[in-house]
């Protein structure tokens, strides 16, 4: 059993953590840490009455194996643990920190996996949501060193609510492309689309030039994410709809006048934030990727 504590209780984010946790086999919550002490989690949390009896506290890393870090202001807090406890790992949700800084590692599963087996300790920083769906979108591309040109990305959202780092996001995709790709120098671009509020989720529409036959690049990404337990190639048109409730993220390419275009849906609360933190722990502690994650789609 993994013992597991949370920070930032109160976050959204939190929320979502504990309604995965609690049903998840491996796992047990210690503590969640927050501003409220006393507070019981389900009076912050609607719907967790009678599944949670936990009430915010005070942190103690001695007492867990890993910390989901859901708060900024507890950043520099996990960064002393895992300093005095060089077994710990955190998991950071914050998004504080940048994608290129230290030794920390870049919580990106379909690129990263097989580090995270292998005695990974420390802190992992997650991706933003905006930011994997993007990189998920190019991936395959950037290791085969066939990204090119001026990459246009198009955010529309669910009842997410989009912030105002585009020139973070930016940095951050641009900076793992770098990385999949070395030497890679085109520019990439992004806007907000139109909001759809029906349902929880984000969108992403990436345009890129590309000589490559669609369906030879079909076959290309279904190769690649094939042994990947959450992103998925489809023919159908794809819609926040179709995952949200789920840790899936949904691929559709297309071509029209050489440009390449790839849609891609997830969850932004699951895939986009909690349900990627708990496939990242399944990886740093030996458990299958989709532990505690086989969760029931809201539309079908």
């Amino acid at each position: 059993m993994i013992d597991i504590g949370i920070t930032g209780g109160e976050t959204i984010v939190a929320g979502e953590l504990v309604r995965v946790l609690i049903n998840h086999p491996d796992a047990s919550i210690k503590w969640i840490a927050g501003q409220r002490q006393g507070l019981s989690v389900a009076h912050v949390h609607k719907g967790l009455l009678g599944e949670c009896d936990l009430r915010l506290t005070e942190p103690d890393a001695s007492t867990v194996d890993v910390v989901f870090n859901c708060d900024s202001h507890d950043s520099e807090w996990c960064e002393a643990q895992c300093a005095a406890k060089p077994q710990l790992r955190v998991i950071d949700l914050s998004r504080t920190i940048s994608s290129s800084e230290g030794d920390m590692m870049y919580g990106l599963c379909e690129i990263n996996r097989k580090f995270m087996v292998h005695d990974c300790y420390g802190v992992v920083r997650m991706p933003r949501p905006e930011a994997m769906l993007s990189l998920l979108s190019l991936i395959p591309l950037a290791v085969d060193h066939n990204l090119e040109g001026y990459i246009e990305i198009e955010m529309s959202y669910g009842t997410m609510t989009p912030g105002d780092d585009v020139p973070k996001l930016i940095d951050e995709i641009t900076n793992v492309l770098r990385v999949l790709q070395p030497g890679f120098a085109g520019k990439v671009s992004m806007k907000r689309g139109a909001a759809d509020p029906t349902h929880r989720g984000i969108a992403s529409l990436v345009t890129l030039p590309c000589s490559i036959d669609v369906d030879a690049l079909k076959e290309r990404y279904e190769d690649y994410y094939d042994d990947h337990n959450f992103t998925f190639i489809t023919d159908m048109h794809v819609d926040i709809a179709d995952v949200a409730n789920t840790n899936k993220c949904l691929l559709e390419l297309s071509s029209d006048n050489g440009c390449l275009r790839v849609k891609a849906v997830a969850d932004s609360l699951l895939k986009g934030s909690a349900g990627n933190a708990v496939h990242v722990m399944n990886l740093l502690f030996g458990l299958h990727e989709r532990a505690g994650l086989a969760l029931k789609a809201q539309v079908y």
